[in-house]
């Protein structure tokens, strides 16, 4: 399956699509149609989108941003019928190479404590837990894990 899923720039047209798979994803932090508004006319942002060019419907999407020499994922998820698939390793690869090409030394992110597929899946990519925020999510409330990866220069060896 993962080889038909293409990824490409995110986009407001794209802006249900992405709606209906947070709905449907738990772990995916819960924006509002006003935070992706803002994200798609952030210079700083990359919105990625996996689409399913047989079932034409989106199959995952990524919103980050990159400022200085830091990018941080904000929100990331998969649909359901598309988990499993390497899906959600390709848009977080896309992004890291975007934030790499634009000057990104490390890359930042926060996931729930409780949500431990999504910590396996971050630490199978290289990220490490750096620190929690203590009570940082709500409804449920839960602890936020605070992780990090270090990214590699981008440009000519030395």
């Amino acid at each position: 399956m993962e080889g038909k899923i293409a990824l490409r720039a995110a986009a407001p047209d794209d802006l249900e699509s992405i709606l209906t798979i947070q709905r449907a994803s738990s772990g995916a932090a819960s924006w509002s149609t006003d935070d992706y508004t803002a994200a798609f006319a952030d210079e700083a942002a990359v919105c990625l989108l996996a689409e399913d060019p047989v079932w034409e419907r989106a199959a995952g999407f990524l919103v980050g941003r990159t400022v200085a020499d830091e990018m941080e994922i904000l929100n990331l998820a998969v649909g359901r019928d598309y988990r499993r698939q390497g899906i959600g390793r390709r848009l977080v690869g896309e992004a890291l190479a975007r934030a790499q090409a634009r000057g990104a030394r490390t890359c930042w992110l926060e996931v729930r404590a409780a949500n431990r597929a999504a910590r396996e899946f971050y630490q199978a990519l290289g990220f490490r837990e750096e620190n929690r925020r203590r009570g940082y999510y709500r409804d449920p409330v839960d602890d936020a894990v605070v992780c990090v990866r270090r990214l590699l220069p981008v440009g000519p060896p030395p």
